[in-house]
């Protein structure tokens, strides 16, 4: 039995020690880190848990889609995250809020237990906070758009060219 810092550590990360009943993406810590990089940007965000998700759906799926990483810490390290029914509840609440249908994969770096949120890039209408905040991705912060520069995003989206659609 760790006892200690280590027992602390312990406490903190969730192991990969179960079977595996779902999908999940096994690799190791170093696999990990090359395939992820190991800096937050545009299209990567770490979060220690799923508490905060909200903010950060909303802004990359207005700029180019993304990946959020739940169970890393800001400082790179790797806590772990459960992936229980409260977990995928809560992300499921926020895919509702935001109207952005995400994806979700676990994931086990080494024995830590992570799991991926793939939030798409959505292009055809404009996605906010409950509350109306329209946010971008700037490199690895969420930044609003204010004033001017609504008008310019809005309008620039508004000539895109649209992807087309293959017909049933």
């Amino acid at each position: 039995m760790p006892s200690g810092d280590a027992a602390k550590l312990l406490s903190m990360t969730t192991l990969c020690t179960q079977p595996d009943r779902h999908r999940v993406r096994r690799m190791s810590r170093r696999a990990f880190w090359r395939r992820y990089g190991g800096v937050e940007h545009e299209q990567l965000e770490f979060k220690a848990s799923a508490n905060h998700l909200l903010e950060s759906v909303v802004a990359m799926a207005m700029t180019r889609g993304g990946t959020i990483l739940i169970g890393v810490a800001d400082d790179r390290r790797l806590l772990g995250h459960p992936t229980g029914q409260a977990e995928l509840d809560r992300i499921a609440l926020v895919a509702h809020e935001a109207q952005v249908e995400l994806a979700t994969r676990r994931l086990c770096a080494g024995r830590t237990e992570l799991l991926e949120v793939t939030v798409p890039a959505i292009t055809d209408r404009v996605v906010t906070t409950p509350d109306g905040r329209l946010l971008r991705r700037l490199g690895g912060t969420n930044q609003p758009l204010r004033g001017d520069a609504v008008a310019r995003f809005v309008r620039a989206r508004s000539t895109a060219p649209r992807p087309s659609v293959a017909s049933e």
